[in-house]
């Protein structure tokens, strides 16, 4: 939850990461009219031979824009940023998250070293702003309505989209902040084998084998990747008293079958499934400072999806039912707080498209349950459920250089009042000098969680089932640019939240309600990426954020990030990537007086050297806090010090 995550931890905490390329590109730079692979929005792949007028394919698709059509950078009215599969090998980074610090105007906010309780943030809104999907399905979890990034690894991660702004008038709540569309290999349909080993500082062994095997038409992928470390003290006492290490291990599944003809209809369907354990100290003496603790947080998910997708009446039609199952169990605490949250999706989303026109149409239905134990005859105990439907909309209109979209959605809730949200956006082209403006506006909604209506821990929080949803009006501005082999962007944006859920602790037991002045956040995202000569790539970004909540400013919202990655390719079989991500100082509240402290900016340098020895076999050696930077994300909290691995990777 993300307000009571800050408390029961004294955690959430912030940093602040940032830039990637321009716009959605495919996974290598294809040769004109060469077949390339995209993705739908479920994360499968399919070849699509897409050329324009010049006969050049086209190098920059993004599919989260729509809910089932793929869509050129040239299509879009929102701000939408990118990693494709070379520029998350060339990176390095073992973390999902650890990627999403490249992307402008996120934050990433790690309680602890890998494996520990992981939040993003987009443009300075909260973690369970945001929606995740990966593999199309959407993974938050039911309970807090937020996705934690601590055991998501990204040796099995082939394709990254974060899509920035609300977005709920297409993805409905939890979509205040923007949309990140997460996508492996469990999609994929080419017959390959891949085995990799990495090894290295802090007792870290992570393990993944990983297979496609076609069968007639369709494919069967199955991946597994297992993950431990001993990691360190989180509370910071290794030094004074000794204090044991906190560490972390995982183990997860993915299965996926795709391109099944049934007749006129072809079916796909994913599982997944991991089991990870994060150990952590807690606060016993509740001083606001960590005590060194023998705690474990446990989650077992489970996600499960299946699509059929049609012609029917002139329209595509796709059908997904998602299924998602998070339990967690907590020991070594003073109380015992095991949670269960499911979550049931149904959607059907039709597109049709007649000369410059498109139209997509959506009907969704949502049921999420929560139960919580805290043993027999607890105070805690109880099972609770929502239920939400929806019906969308969302019209394009693209001719020669001009672009308009319209998306509305209407969603009718069993607990809240029915809510409609919209987005309005529009693009013109510069042809002649290789530029495009682009504007939109619209308005999102985040219903309360789970755990703010019914949460409950004994002596310290209980739910308010009387709060409101959260409700978000926005417009962005930006700028794109291409010269000379270069892509520049810049983009301005301005939100305003109100009904705002906050956790008050001057009640006890400690509750949540909805604030009556207004947060706003408004800045700046500028970006670049190209080439020097044939050896040198480059991406950089900045961005410059001012949150504020009746004008006092938001905590773990840095006011300035930024990024750079340049990857050096002397000879073809050695690569070198040197990244930086700088994350500038901002205010965090000290649970020990309950006073608002700054936090100083620090930057982590990032290594990673590969070779490939063989068309199969590639050696890498990767560092992270490269200069060994001290630092805190959050008050309280011991950060990660240098970590130097090595790796083999096999791929037949």
């Amino acid at each position: 939850m993300k307000r009571l995550y800050l408390s029961v931890a004294q955690a959430t905490l912030l940093a602040a990461l940032f830039a990637s390329p321009a716009y959605g590109q495919v996974f290598e730079r294809p040769e004109p009219c060469q077949e390339i692979i995209l993705h739908n929005s479920n994360g499968e792949f399919s070849p699509q031979g897409i050329c324009n007028k010049k006969g050049e394919s086209w190098s920059e698709i993004i599919v989260t824009a729509s809910r089932l059509e793929h869509l050129k950078k040239q299509d879009l009215t929102s701000p939408v940023s990118t990693l494709k599969a070379s520029e998350i090998q060339a990176r390095g980074n073992a973390n999902v998250a650890d990627l999403l610090r490249t992307i402008p105007g996120a934050s990433i906010n790690r309680s602890g070293p890998a494996g520990a309780l992981t939040q993003l943030r987009l443009r300075g809104s909260e973690g369970n702003h945001v929606l995740v999907l990966v593999d199309g399905v959407e993974v938050s979890n039911p309970n807090t309505g937020e996705f934690d990034f601590g055991s998501l690894r990204s040796e099995d991660v082939v394709r990254i989209e974060v899509l920035r702004g609300e977005q709920s008038a297409l993805w409905g709540s939890d979509a205040i902040g923007g949309v990140v569309n997460i996508i492996t290999r469990a999609g994929e349909t080419s017959e390959s084998y891949r085995v990799s080993v990495e090894a290295g500082s802090f007792n870290t062994l992570e393990g993944q084998v990983s297979a496609v095997v076609p069968i007639k038409g369709a494919a069967l992928s199955i991946n597994g990747n297992v993950f431990r470390t001993d990691g360190y003290d989180v509370s910071g006492l290794d030094g004074e008293d000794g204090g044991e290490d906190d560490g972390a291990n995982s183990r997860a599944l993915n299965v996926g079958l795709n391109n099944v003809d049934v007749g006129r209809v072809t079916l796909s369907a994913k599982y997944s499934a991991s089991h990870a354990v994060s150990e952590f100290d807690s606060d016993t003496d509740f001083d606001g400072r960590l005590n060194d603790t023998n705690s474990e947080l446990t989650t077992d998910s489970k996600t499960g999806r299946v699509s059929a997708r049609f012609e029917l009446a002139g329209f595509d039609n796709l059908i997904n039912l998602g299924l998602t199952d998070t339990r967690q169990n907590t020991t070594g605490t003073s109380f015992r707080n095991d949670t269960t949250g499911k979550r049931t999706q149904l959607n059907w989303a039709a597109e049709k498209s007649w000369d410059v026109h498109s139209l997509t149409i959506l009907a969704e239905t949502e049921r999420e349950e929560f139960s919580n134990f805290g043993g027999d005859g607890a105070g805690q105990n109880q099972n609770e459920s929502t239920q939400n439907h929806a019906l969308a909309a969302d019209y394009r209109y693209n001719k020669n250089a001009i672009t308009l979209s319209v998306s509305a959605r209407a969603d009718f809730n069993d607990r809240f009042d029915d809510s409609q949200t919209w987005r309005v956006g529009a693009g013109y082209a510069f042809e002649s000098i290789g530029g495009r403006v682009r504007a939109s506006v619209g308005t999102g909604v985040k219903n309360p969680s789970m755990t703010e209506l019914f949460g409950f821990f004994p002596a310290f929080f209980v739910g308010n089932p009387d709060i409101r949803p959260e409700t978000s009006t926005g417009y962005n501005i930006g700028y794109d640019q291409e010269f000379g082999g270069w892509n520049f962007s810049v983009d301005y944006f301005r939100s305003d939240l109100e009904n705002e859920i906050f956790t008050d602790f001057g009640v006890f037991p400690a509750t949540v309600f909805n604030r009556t002045t207004q947060s706003t956040r408004e800045g700046v995202e500028l970006e670049g990426r190209g080439s020097i000569g044939d050896n040198l790539d480059i991406r950089a970004s900045a961005t410059f954020l001012d949150a504020e909540e009746n004008g006092i400013r938001e905590l773990r919202r840095p006011k300035f990030l930024a990024s750079a990655t340049a990857t050096w390719t002397p000879v073809e079989p050695l690569s070198v990537t040197l990244s930086a991500d700088h994350n500038g100082s901002q205010i965090d509240t000290d649970f020990a007086t309950f006073s608002r402290v700054e936090l100083e900016a620090f930057t982590l340098v990032g290594l990673n050297i590969r070779y490939s020895v063989s068309d199969i076999v590639t050696l890498s050696v990767r560092a992270e806090n490269l200069l060994d930077e001290d630092y805190e994300e959050v008050v309280g909290f011991a950060s990660q010090g240098r970590g130097v691995y090595a790796g083999i990777n096999a791929n037949f």
